[in-house]
Order: C-alpha cells, then sequence, then structure tokens
C-alpha cells in the first residue's frame, strides 16, 4: 500500500469523534502481531508551513522501513502501524488523543507537538506506563514534573535559554534586547529563562511583549518596540507567524537585528526566505553535514513524501526508530518494559547521539546557530553533541 492511500484510512476516536489516521503499510500475515505507535500532532490546514505533517511523515518512514527489516518479537513476526491523530493544537483535544492510543493498546506515543498539549496529555499516559516520546516539544515543564516515562529529544528550554543569552552577548554582542514571545507555555518560559540570564550579565530588556499565538497583526507590538530602539530583537514564533513578524519587522523599518529560536526557522532553508542579512536562528541538532546517514535518509523521504522536510521530520523518525530498537533490546512490546529500556538506552540516530538523563531531558543535547548571510543561512557556532 502506498504512503498517500494509507493516510487516507480514517480512525474514529471516543464517541465517534473524527481524530486522525491509520497507517499500515502492508498487510500483516495471519502470523504476524500488529505492534500499534500512536502520533500526536496538530494538523489543522495542510500548509507547508505547518511542521506537523512533516514529523509525521518521519514517523511514517520509520515505520515503513522497520516493517521491511521483518522484525522479530518475543519469537513472533511484528509488523508495526502508525495510529496518527490530531489533538488540534489545543490541550483537551490532546487528552482525548491519549485516551484514545490507550485504548488502542500502543506500545509507546511520538508526540505530542507542542509543549501545552505534551503536558497536557503526560498524566494519561503516565497512568497507563506508555512511554511518551516528544521530537518537537522543548519547554522545561514537559521533564520537569516526575513522571518516569516521558522523553524529550530536543533540548529543552533552560538549556536553551543559556545558549541563546551566550550568543546574545558573546557573539552578537548586543547590550539593548527586545524580547517577544507567543503567550504559550513553552515561549512565555523560554522568554522568561532568557530575561532573567541577560540581567545577569549586565544587559537592558529595552521591552518586553507578548502575542497570542494565532495573531499575524504587529503592528501595534512592533511599534511598542521600535521606539525602544533595540539593537537585537528576540522572539519565539512557528508556522504562518513567523512570515507575518519578518514581513511586518522589514515594512516598519525596523532597525535591528533577528534572534529566533528553531520554530522561527523558515521553510526555504537553507535560504534564508525573508529574513534580513544579520539575522540569526538557533536550531537543535547538528547540521546536515554532520549527520551521519542523513543523505540516504534525505533521499528515501524525498521519494515518498511531499511534506517540508524539516528537523522536526529527522527528530520524529530517530523517535519512531529510538522506540522499535527498545522493542528488539528487550524483545517485547510491553510499554513498562520499554519505558525502562528507553532510560538505559544509547541510540545514534539521524539527528545524532540521543540518551536520556533520569528525568527523561536529553543529555547534552546538539544545536547549531546560523546566521544569514546573502540569502543564506551560514553555520556561526555549535553547542552540544
Amino acid at each position: 500500500m502506498s504512503a498517500s492511500r494509507s493516510r487516507r484510512r480514517i480512525l474514529a476516536g471516543a464517541g465517534g469523534l473524527l481524530l486522525g489516521t491509520v497507517a499500515r503499510l502492508a498487510p500483516a500475515t495471519a502470523r504476524e502481531q500488529i505492534v500499534n505507535i500512536g502520533f500526536a500532532g496538530g494538523f489543522g490546514v495542510k500548509l507547508q508551513s505547518n511542521l506537523s505533517f512533516g514529523a509525521r511523515d518521519g514517523a511514517l518512514l520509520a515505520v515503513e522501513e522497520a516493517n521491511q527489516r521483518n522484525i522479530v518479537i518475543g519469537g513472533k513476526p511484528v509488523r508495526f502501524a502508525l495510529l496518527v491523530v490530531d489533538d488540534q493544537s489545543e490541550p483537551n483535544f490532546a487528552r482525548i488523543a491519549a485516551n484514545s492510543f490507550v485504548a488502542a493498546n500502543v506500545s509507546g506515543v511520538i508526540g505530542h507537538n507542542t509543549t501545552d498539549t505534551s503536558v497536557a496529555a503526560t498524566p494519561i499516559y503516565a497512568e497507563a506506563g506508555i512511554p511518551q516520546i516528544s521530537p518537537t516539544s522543548t519547554g522545561r515543564s514537559f521533564t520537569s514534573r516526575g513522571y518516569r516515562n516521558v522523553f524529550q529529544l530536543l533540548g529543552h528550554s533552560d538549556i536553551t535559554a543559556n545558549h541563546l543569552a551566550d550568543i546574545t552577548e558573546q557573539t552578537i554582542r548586543a547590550r539593548r534586547v527586545a524580547v517577544l514571545d507567543n503567550a504559550t507555555q513553552l515561549g512565555q518560559s523560554l522568554a522568561e529563562g532568557y530575561i532573567a540570564r541577560l540581567r545577569q550579565a549586565g544587559m537592558t530588556i529595552v521591552a518586553r511583549e507578548s502575542v497570542g499565538g494565532k495573531s499575524s497583526d504587529f503592528s501595534a507590538t512592533l511599534a511598542r518596540i521600535k521606539a525602544a530602539n533595540p539593537d537585537l530583537m528576540f522572539f519565539t514564533a512557528v508556522g504562518p507567524q513567523v512570515v507575518a513578524l519578518v514581513q511586518s519587522h522589514q515594512r516598519m523599518g525596523l532597525d535591528c537585528k533577528l534572534l529566533a529560536t528553531g520554530g522561527g526557522v523558515n521553510l526555504e532553508f537553507p535560504r534564508t526566505g525573508l529574513y534580513p542579512d544579520g539575522s540569526y536562528v538557533l536550531l537543535h541538532g547538528l547540521q546536515v553535514e554532520r549527520r551521519p546517514g542523513y543523505a540516504e535518509f534525505e533521499k528515501n523521504y524525498r521519494r515518498k513524501y511531499e511534506s517540508a522536510l524539516t528537523a522536526y521530520t529527522m527528530f520524529s523518525y530517530d523517535a519512531v526508530g529510538m522506540l522499535i530498537d527498545a522493542m528488539r533490546r528487550v524483545d517485547s512490546t510491553d510499554p513498562k518494559l520499554l519505558t525502562a529500556e528507553l532510560h538505559r538506552m544509547q541510540y545514534r540516530g539521524i539527528s545524532g547521539p540521543i540518551a536520556f538523563a533520569a528525568d527523561g531531558s536529553q543529555v547534552n543535547p546538539p544545536y547549531t546557530l546560523y546566521r544569514a548571510a546573502r540569502d543564506i543561512w551560514q553555520q556561526a557556532r555549535t553547542f552540544g553533541g
């Protein structure tokens, strides 16, 4: 069955609510056991700027490749199925999605795609003993609440804030900073951590603004920031909001550099798109040239899927790969055994080496800082990894 046909099969959840799709990339034989893996993201309208589609397709590719290896677990051939649920990037729908995965007896969940939705769903997975691996959630709150079943592939917001402050002081050498977040749990915690570290270094916060995560009108906010005369504006934003923000920055003639985190990367990457030269973006992971096996991964992905290939695609692919490798190591699909094994594992993925601290955050997560120059994002610094 082709990937596009598999995505048309529908999974109905609690009370008949349409939640997403079931992806089984080949029919199972009578001897095979089906092993369900959940994937939760916020899909909405299929736009290139919606990074959930690329993350989903990275997970689908990992499942397809695993099924081609004819894996045997517990003495029986297995066929992996990816259950894909749309949580609409809303905490209440994330809880519904989590309950549907528990009812489907999944062995693990990849997701959710935001810190807010991941945090909302975690207690449900914890009660059921199901490991939850998020390839995209970076908030410290995801792994700081004592749940043993949570795993975070990206560096959490405390680590990110430290790097951002270092970049601001040592690389950009800014002294007057404006900070803008998108009113999410992650955005606000990252902004506050960044501000605290800037103040410790003696820098001045000339403006502190917050806009709704779905807002596209930045005129009033940027007018206040312009009046404060910063030499750097830091912002956290994702998807279409990034485009609107950068356009407004250019239109209003702000004479300050831009610094963004991973959600702010444009889909034309490594082209800079609308970003002006001198902008900076801090991304999770090593640059492509330093990722063993990435070239083959990219070729296989582009042959099968049309969604944008982003860093989240790669981390989602690795999350599924690590979960399946844990099953092979313990020779079981029991979620509780998998949680224990994930804590012990050292896994080498496309994104680099992956190992988890006791709280489920990644040990020494890699980052790459890029600077826009002559319409290309060029590597400026690396951290971790």
